[in-house]
């Protein structure tokens, strides 16, 4: 892997397609509205972007397209992209975005990385998306191994089951609140049984994964992804969907299944050892 400050950046026309779409933000929970896409634009440092015409997929196709040979420019909409000042407060956010951005860009052998934490582009060997994402993990130990309950551990097998009927189902909301339910449940019945006599922990998932993280329990790239699941199972609030503006589609529903899995099995190699 090497450093690609004074590469020269061309993305397949294909591409170029892709990424208007992740800028727009339209199967993320970062939607950004018309005027927002401007702002992206003359954030990353491009000139003259004007005023939308037309649809917004198309707008911002169309501006990709125009500058498709400029390499200077196209690096500025990357790194804008994964930019930590372009999701304040919404950092589970941008994890999801930076996970979809590398997968998209690791076609061309690019991938944007951090130093510090200001975002750079690196290049590697053209590759294609990790194998182990696009099929669902598979759960290694049972639950009832991970759980203090047998009787609970065959509940929350049960519910990860009915996580696996909604996604196939074509239910992508419920499957993804139930994958979250289910990760606080396993989480906490963990946490209980390791904590100190008279004292509870924090039930909140948040807490709850940071615990995890503290601890050892997980890899730090299962505590990224679980902090992202935690802001989509907050769908749960059919407020907070409104006010988002936010449907999550099947693929997100992978993902979703895929860090449960991990952590659940991360879990059972702690298996229930000393801290």
């Amino acid at each position: 892997m090497t450093n690609a400050e004074d590469v020269h950046v061309q993305l397949d026309i294909n591409v170029l397609d892709r990424l208007s779409s992740i800028i727009c933000g339209d199967e993320t929970p970062y939607y950004r509205a018309g005027y927002q896409l401007v702002q992206f634009f003359q954030a990353a440092g491009w000139r003259r972007v004007g005023e939308i015409d037309g649809s917004r997929r198309s707008w911002v196709r169309d501006m990709l397209n125009a500058r498709r040979h400029d390499s200077a420019a196209l690096i500025q909409v990357l790194l804008r992209l994964a930019d930590p000042r372009e999701y304040l407060g919404e950092d589970d956010v941008r994890l999801l975005v930076l996970r979809e951005l590398n997968t998209l860009l690791a076609v061309d052998g690019y991938q944007v990385a951090y130093d510090g934490n200001r975002p750079k582009l690196v290049t590697h060997a053209p590759d294609l998306p990790r194998p182990e994402m696009e099929s669902p993990v598979k759960l290694t130990a049972s639950l009832s191994e991970i759980v203090s309950d047998p009787a609970f551990g065959e509940q929350l097998a049960a519910r990860l089951e009915e996580a696996h009927v909604c996604w196939q189902s074509g239910a992508p909301t419920a499957a993804i609140i139930m994958l979250g339910s289910l990760l606080e449940g396993v989480l906490y019945d963990m946490a209980l049984s390791r904590a100190k006599p008279g004292s509870k922990p924090n039930d909140r998932l948040e807490e709850l994964i940071n615990l995890a993280k503290d601890r050892g329990w997980f890899a730090q790239d299962v505590v990224d992804y679980a902090h992202v699941l935690r802001n989509h199972r907050n769908l749960v609030h059919p407020k907070k969907q409104l006010t988002q503006g936010y449907a999550p589609a099947a693929d997100i529903v992978r993902i979703a299944w895929n860090v449960v899995v991990a952590a659940l099995n991360d879990l059972a190699k702690v298996n229930r050892s000393p801290d």
